[in-house]
C-alpha cells in the first residue's frame, strides 16, 4: 500500500486563524456525555477529528480499497482548469474539512496557472495538522494563491464567512471527499443551505464544488470502509483515545472494544460502530456487551437523490462529472438568483 508523504522539518510559519469559541472543549465534553446517555447510546462523530484521527483518515485515502479519493483526484485532474475558470478573481476559496490537501492542490495549481488572485482557506479541527498539510503544498511557491488555515468547526466556519470584512467578496465553497455523505440527504441539504443563506445576501458570485459518492454496490462500499490493512478500524478506534483526552480520564480501554462495519442496503449507507466486549458503565451510561454504539454513517446518493439535495439547498447545478463504475460525482453548483458563472470566464 502506498503511504502518505511526510513533510521535512520545515520551520516556515503558515497563517492559521483560530476561529474557535472559548467554550469549544467544554462543548465536546457535554456532547460526549449526552451521546452516551442517548437511547440508543452513541459516540459523537466530531470526536473522530483530532490530530491522530486526521492522520489516520489520511492513511485511509491511500488504501487501495478506498476508491473515493482516487475517483475525485481523477475528476479534478480532468476538470480543474474548467472549475478554475469559473472562480472569480479575488474570491475566498473555503474548503470545509480540508484534511490532506493533495486534492485541493490540483485546483490551486490551476488557479495559479490562470493568474487568478484568490485566498484559499483550509477549515479543520487540528492546528498541527493544518500547519503540516499547508506546508505540504508549499504555499510560498504560489504567486497568486494565498493559503491560510482556519481552526474551527463547520458552524464556526459558517459564522466566520459572514463577517463584515468578507461579505462583499466572491466565494467558492468546497466540500470534497464526499464529506456530506456523513449526513442523510435532508441533513446534507440543510447543511449546504446554511452556507447558501450566509452568502446569498452579499449578491456576490458564489460557487459550490461538492464531491458525492453515488456507489451503491454493497461489496465495493463495505471493503472501502473495512480495508485489509485496518486503516479504517484504527481511524474509528481512535475516538476512544480522543474521548479519554476530552474527559481527562482513562475512561475507555480500547482493548475492551471492537469496530464493526455494516452496509445498510435499505438506507444506502455504510455504518460504523464501536462495540463493547463486556457490559460497561461509563459516566452513568449502561453499555451492553455486543451492542454497538454508532459512530458515523457514510451515505451514498444516486443522481435523483443528488438532484433533490441541490434543490432543497437552494443550489443550481452548473456541471457534473462522474467516474465509472463507482459513479463518484464532482459537482459545480451556483446559488440561485446569483449571476451566471459564465460571466466570470476569461
Amino acid at each position: 500500500m502506498e503511504t502518505p508523504p511526510h513533510s521535512p522539518g520545515n520551520k516556515t510559519e503558515v497563517d492559521i486563524i483560530d476561529i474557535r469559541s472559548s467554550t469549544h472543549d467544554i462543548s465536546l465534553v457535554k456532547e460526549l456525555e449526552a451521546s452516551l446517555s442517548a437511547t440508543p447510546p452513541k459516540f459523537p462523530s466530531l470526536l473522530l477529528w483530532d490530530e491522530k484521527g486526521l492522520q489516520n483518515f489520511e492513511a485511509i485515502t491511500y488504501s487501495p480499497e478506498y476508491y473515493l479519493t482516487n475517483c475525485e483526484i481523477e475528476l479534478l485532474k480532468q476538470h480543474s482548469n474548467e472549475i478554475a475558470r469559473q472562480i472569480a478573481p479575488g474570491s475566498i476559496v473555503l474548503e470545509l474539512g480540508s484534511g490532506c490537501l493533495r486534492k485541493i492542490k490540483i485546483l490551486l495549481d490551476a488557479l495559479e496557472a490562470q493568474h487568478k488572485p484568490v485566498d484559499y482557506y483550509a477549515l479543520d479541527l487540528s492546528r498541527s495538522e493544518l500547519e503540516r498539510t499547508l506546508m505540504d503544498i508549499s504555499p510560498s511557491s504560489f504567486q497568486y494563491v494565498k493559503c491560510h488555515g482556519l481552526l474551527g468547526t463547520y458552524d464556526e466556519g459558517l459564522r466566520w464567512l459572514q463577517t463584515e470584512s468578507l461579505a462583499m467578496r466572491p466565494k467558492c465553497i468546497l466540500s470534497l471527499g464526499s464529506t456530506i455523505g456523513s449526513s442523510s440527504g435532508s441533513e446534507a441539504a440543510e447543511f449546504l443551505g446554511g452556507f447558501v443563506q450566509a452568502v446569498k445576501s452579499s449578491k456576490q458570485k458564489t460557487l459550490f464544488v461538492v464531491g458525492v459518492d453515488g456507489c451503491k454496490d454493497g461489496d465495493k462500499v463495505w471493503h472501502a470502509y473495512n480495508d485489509a490493512e485496518g486503516c479504517n478500524h484504527r481511524f474509528i478506534s481512535n475516538i476512544l483515545h480522543h474521548a479519554n483526552k476530552v474527559l481527562n480520564h482513562e475512561t475507555f480501554d480500547p482493548k475492551e472494544w471492537t469496530v464493526r462495519g455494516v452496509w445498510n442496503a435499505e438506507q444506502g449507507r455504510h455504518e460504523q460502530y464501536l462495540v463493547p466486549q463486556r457490559d460497561l458503565n461509563v459516566r452513568g451510561a449502561n453499555l451492553k456487551e455486543a451492542h454497538g454504539l454508532h459512530v458515523v454513517s457514510s451515505h451514498k446518493f444516486d443522481e435523483e437523490e443528488q438532484e433533490k439535495m441541490w434543490e432543497d439547498a437552494g443550489l443550481q447545478l452548473q456541471s457534473c462529472w462522474r467516474t465509472e463504475p463507482h459513479k463518484y460525482a464532482l459537482n459545480v453548483l451556483s446559488v440561485e438568483d446569483t449571476l451566471d458563472p459564465s460571466e466570470y470566464s476569461p
